[in-house]
């Protein structure tokens, strides 16, 4: 299965298992020079979705738990890309330390290993963890949810552009999505979801994403 990333970028082949599909046209980027852009777009999108349902201090939102993970996930990636060994050695025991305070006072795991594309946005708090091979732009996830790994596949998930996963869905193993997803909350995905499709239930049953629902969600994710 193809994935067409939005915004003119390259398609995406997800038999390719280790290319990190969802952000292929940014890898000849460094993380390193990205990393402050990326944590403003992604603050700047949850301001945007705080202003939609209403929020009048959308300022503050930058301090919820959600966006502190998220910011210490994007450093995380930054200690990844430095190549100089003494200073990946002390940015890595600074990051180290972020990490764990953010899982014992958050709930929220974000692993650095996964890359993420900008505009990422965590929803609430407590019960997250986030490992995949790639994902794509504008990602929203919930409380409760895991993106993760099955004990004996060859790869982590490769999620696609515009995927929203809601509270306490399981998104397990090396399974590929595409763009424009929404996963129901408490459903279980375990294949292989296509682009413009609902997964709802456990297990997880694919449906064509209505234009309504898709509208909203498009919404939320710019």
């Amino acid at each position: 299965m193809s994935i067409i990333k939005h915004d003119q970028e390259p398609v995406l082949e997800a038999e390719q298992k280790l290319r990190p599909s969802a952000l292929s046209q940014l890898a000849a980027q460094s993380d390193r020079e990205r990393t402050l852009g990326w944590i403003c777009a992604d603050l700047q999108k949850k301001i945007k979705q705080s202003k939609s349902a209403g929020a009048k201090l959308n300022f503050a939102v930058c301090f919820e738990r959600g966006a502190m993970a998220v910011v210490v996930y994007r450093f995380g990636r930054f200690v990844r890309a430095t190549r100089i060994p003494v200073l990946r050695q002390l940015l890595g025991a600074i990051y180290y330390a972020l990490f764990y305070l953010t899982q014992m006072f958050t709930g929220i795991s974000i692993q650095s290993y996964a890359k993420v594309g900008p505009r990422f946005v965590v929803n609430n708090f407590s019960g997250i963890f986030v490992l995949a091979e790639s994902i794509g732009a504008d990602f929203t996830v919930c409380e409760g949810v895991t993106v993760g790994n099955i004990r004996g596949k060859s790869r982590l998930a490769i999620i696609g552009n515009n995927v929203y996963l809601e509270p306490g869905c399981k998104v397990l193993g090396d399974i590929t999505i595409g763009d424009n997803v929404v996963v129901r909350a408490n459903s279980l995905v375990l294949s292989d979801v296509p682009s413009n499709s609902l997964v709802i239930g456990n297990p997880a049953r694919i449906m064509s994403l209505p234009v309504e629902a898709g509208e909203q969600k498009s919404g939320q994710n710019t």
